[in-house]
């Protein structure tokens, strides 16, 4: 995965322009728990929302270079990469902000 990329997280709001997505049922500016739910439809899985962005759901994963089938879990996400950095204490912010999500998220746990 690519370090310059953030996890935004369930409550974040995104802007897009519609055109790129059009088979998924999102408005130009949405929460990112939405366009999670809308992927989640559109693909038709009946499990709970919790597991597949939370917890995330069991799994079997074959990595590349891998001799075996590894069990585990994965999970959603949606994540950002900005066209450049517009300041530092920005950069600042999100790391700040990235630390208190992944406590809470833990605490969640």
């Amino acid at each position: 995965m690519d370090n310059e990329f953030q996890r935004l997280h369930h409550y974040e709001v995104v802007s897009i322009n519609t055109e790129n997505l059009d088979t998924l049922d999102v408005s130009d500016t949405f929460k990112v728990i939405q366009l999670l739910q809308a992927i989640k439809e559109l693909v038709g899985l009946e499990i709970a929302e919790s597991s597949l962005f939370d917890q995330g759901i069991e799994c079997e994963v074959l990595r590349f270079r891998a001799n075996s089938w590894r069990r585990g879990k994965v999970r959603l996400s949606l994540e950002f990469k900005p066209d450049d950095n517009e300041s530092p204490l920005e950069d600042f912010a999100t790391e700040s902000q990235d630390a208190e999500a992944k406590k809470n998220d833990f605490l969640k746990s």
